[in-house]
């Protein structure tokens, strides 16, 4: 099993829209959406490839806020056919060496608090949790908002 990360490319477009509806349904980014995230310079995007087939990808942005830049990842979609194979890690990984490499020290994300898998990845990467957002994924879908330092390792 060969997991491998590559920048996404407008091409991808189509996979990334349809995943995302896959992943989250009724409350998936427009395919508008989805396309600003190939095209918006503070973004970076990336796809991976298991036995070369795209099977997931995330999306974050860097913001500059008062001079100290932070990432965000705003999204992070595995096919659901492929979960539990390492790709959701793999990913966050090299999004996190992609942000050290744009000067960013801390990531931040959302998730909902009933998303059990996605937080057991997230705080096994180290993501500490920030604040609570109630009603952030609508009514009674409380979200969650983690941190995440970033340190570069020589």
């Amino acid at each position: 099993m060969d997991i491998r990360i590559r920048e996404a490319t407008f091409e991808d477009l189509n996979f990334l829209y349809k995943i995302e509806l896959e992943c989250f349904g009724d409350e998936s980014f427009s395919r508008e959406q989805v396309k600003q995230c190939l095209l918006l310079p503070n973004f970076v995007t990336l796809v991976a490839l298991l036995d070369g087939e795209l099977v997931g990808f995330i999306t974050g942005f860097v913001s500059n806020c008062a001079g100290k830049l932070s990432g965000h990842v705003y999204t992070l979609d595995v096919k659901r056919n492929q979960r539990g194979k390492g790709v959701g890690s793999k990913l966050l990984s090299k999004f996190e060496e992609k942000m050290l490499e744009k000067g960013v020290n801390a990531v931040y994300l959302e998730v909902r608090v009933d998303n059990v898998s996605a937080k057991k990845l997230y705080f096994k990467h180290s993501y500490k949790p920030f604040k609570m957002l109630k009603d952030y994924y609508g009514q009674g879908a409380n979200g969650l908002r983690l941190k995440k330092t970033l340190v570069l390792h020589p």
